[in-house]
């Protein structure tokens, strides 16, 4: 034996510092003052590892680290954080084999490389061997050396290399003598099954032989029975038709002494009928959902009296105010913002409504902008708004597409229910279109909506995990689903990244989407209450909200595009008409009547998709996204090509 060891340290305080060991020794790598090698930095434990030097091997141990310890990037051991070093060093630890070249790892911010001078190594695994002879050597009878082994190009190898090629080849035999006795194992059990399927094939012919027997006599007996038949029902019908012509002499005689009685109750019914009709087309008073005031409907299913509906304003309070009851109100009065959320630094209020704020936060981690929807405390008293809020939260979570508004992280923390998710710069487009005057280019207009009917189209063919928190509410469960409806689409829920000419235009707010295969989750929302905002709502919305399908989006989309375009509603709202009355009844206005600069094959496309009766123009998002890029004008193509 013979040789030297180096241990160089190439990573850390005293990176290019070496240490040379030449004679048999024990030496400890730590910080402390005590070991063969002392390393400063805190990642490294006081006994760290330990190595044993018998030149030219090196035998390494890992003595119960807190940060562990890495041999070539692989961690050979270490303990856990919470077991002490005390306990950990008596644990017994592998014990590896140093090679020349192999780095040596301590924590995430030290490593030592080890080389090997000198001495003979094994030509499998390069661990260091005991003396040996050359291969011209005679080895002398007795000698301890004639225990050397060998591979196959007469190189030496060290004993656990060599029993483990023998090992492989006993293995390798005894495989080969299992495979030919499976073998003839599986020919003896095909020849066996081969004889058991010919006798089978010739007893089931035997057995079809018979058969055929069977069924020629059964034939020619039903060939008899049915001309038996026959010959009975033939006399059947010359009975039946003599009973008919007695009958119909019958039914002549009583016709005529029927006839005046018929005309007399006829006369009767027609003055009737008309007497109901008159009842019906007369007014009736209801009592108002909203304010219960009696009023005269001017539809059959209008439910709230003319004073609620000329006021959009107070037409939104009253459909928070039915979700919600009075908390709401009370949360605006009394709540003063909510408890902070640990991580994240509150940098700015976006926005505050009737059930909770909007912060712009930074991670306290990593300095990333994020924002930050909390509800207010007073609000989450009521189990209706929790459910909404946790629904969007759920919903947004398993939503992940460049247009849809990323959540990243939902919860409860100090009495707060939280929602973290993207901060779009750029704001809402309503926001834009104040900024621009009221509307925006068809240029742009365009690249907004390419993009947002690519993450409707999205969200309504994609599987949903809908999942409202455990344990929060009885009767709360797991439900796979198939796709998402939004219910809420317009200008204010379709957020900009940026503020730049091509921004990223994604979707936003799920609070009032449903999953629309799970019929159960509509138990959210109250009994005769109509979720949405009306301008953007086609009749199927308002007539059946529980059941609404994906189309309602699609119209809500077109309905946002003809705002971007002109500026104005799709349908007439007129003030002091009611509002609900308009939506189910009333057609949308043809775009180009309010916007003649609209080109054409465009208008046409936007007008077939806010069309409502007998049923919605376009079922899909991506329907109505693909005949839209097909009658751009090439101007308007190239100026979008980055979104088609």
């Amino acid at each position: 034996m013979g040789g030297k060891i180096t241990l160089e340290v190439t990573r850390g305080a005293l990176a290019g510092q070496r240490f040379e060991y030449g004679e048999k020794t024990r030496i400890f790598i730590g910080r402390q003052e005590d070991c063969g090698i002392v390393l400063p930095e805190s990642t490294v434990s006081r006994y760290h590892c330990v190595l044993e030097i018998t030149p030219p091997e090196v035998k390494l141990q890992d003595f119960g680290s807190l940060n562990g310890t890495f041999l070539n990037g692989t961690k050979i051991g270490g303990r856990g954080r919470e077991q002490s070093w005390e306990s950990a060093k008596d644990e017994r630890h592998d014990e590896y084999t140093l090679r020349s070249g192999d780095v040596l790892g301590l924590g995430s911010k030290c490593e030592l490389r080890c080389m090997i001078e000198g001495g003979e190594v094994c030509a499998s695994c390069g661990a260091a061997l005991s003396d040996g002879i050359s291969g011209n050597e005679t080895v002398p009878e007795g000698d301890e050396r004639a225990s050397m082994h060998y591979n196959s190009a007469h190189e030496r190898i060290c004993e656990d290399c060599y029993l483990a090629a023998e090992k492989e080849r006993l293995e390798k035999r005894i495989a080969e003598k299992r495979a030919a006795e499976e073998a003839d194992k599986k020919a003896a059990e095909e020849a066996r099954l081969a004889a058991e399927r010919a006798e089978r094939e010739r007893k089931a012919e035997e057995e079809r032989n018979k058969e055929r027997q069977r069924q020629a006599v059964k034939k020619q007996k039903l060939a008899e029975e049915e001309a038996e038949r026959k010959r009975e029902a033939e006399a059947r019908e010359r009975a039946k038709a003599e009973k008919k012509r007695l009958e119909d002499e019958a039914r002549v005689k009583a016709a005529a002494a029927a006839k005046a009685e018929a005309n007399r109750k006829e006369a009767e019914r027609l003055a009737a009928q008309l007497a109901a009709q008159i009842a019906e087309n007369k007014p009736k008073q209801k009592e108002c959902a909203e304010c219960g005031k009696p009023f005269t409907p001017t539809a059959p299913d209008n439910n709230l009296c003319p004073d609620c509906l000329t006021d959009r304003a107070k037409v939104l309070d009253g459909i928070l105010k039915a979700m919600l009851g009075d908390g709401p109100a009370r949360a605006r009065e009394q709540a003063v913002g909510p408890a902070p959320i640990k991580g994240y630094q509150k940098v700015k209020l976006l926005g505050k409504g009737g059930m909770g704020e909007v912060w712009k936060v930074r991670d306290e981690d990593t300095g990333k902008i994020y924002a930050l929807k909390t509800m207010l405390p007073a609000v989450k008293a009521d189990e209706s708004a929790v459910k909404l809020f946790l629904r969007e939260a759920g919903i947004g979570q398993c939503l992940k597409h460049k247009n849809v508004v990323a959540t990243y992280q939902a919860g409860c923390e100090n009495d707060t229910f939280y929602i973290l998710m993207d901060l779009c710069e750029g704001g809402s487009v309503d926001s834009l279109m104040e900024k621009k005057g009221g509307k925006l280019s068809i240029e742009l207009a365009t690249w907004i909506m390419l993009q947002v009917l690519s993450g409707l189209d999205y969200v309504h063919n994609m599987d949903v995990a809908v999942e409202i928190q455990k344990g929060l509410f009885r009767g709360t469960k797991e439900t796979q689903a198939k796709g998402v409806i939004h219910r809420d689409f317009k200008p204010g829920n379709i957020f900009l990244s940026d503020a730049s000419d091509k921004p990223t235009a994604m979707v936003a707010d799920f609070g009032m989407a449903k999953a629309f295969d799970v019929a159960g989750l509509s138990r959210i929302t109250k009994t005769g209450t109509v979720m949405g905002t009306p301008v953007f709502m086609p009749r199927q919305q308002a007539i059946n909200f529980k059941y609404a399908k994906p189309e309602v989006d699609v119209w809500a989309a077109a309905a946002s595009y003809y705002n971007m375009l002109t500026g104005a509603f799709p349908k007439n709202f007129r003030p002091g008409k009611n509002v609900w009355q308009i939506i189910v009844t009333e057609p949308a206005v043809p775009i180009r009547d309010r916007n003649s600069a609209i080109p054409q094959s465009v208008a046409s496309v936007i007008d077939k998709a806010l069309r409502e009766q007998p049923e919605i123009g376009y079922k899909t998002a991506a329907d109505l996204r693909r005949d839209l890029v097909a009658a751009l004008p090439s101007n308007v193509k190239n100026a979008v090509k980055g979104v088609l």
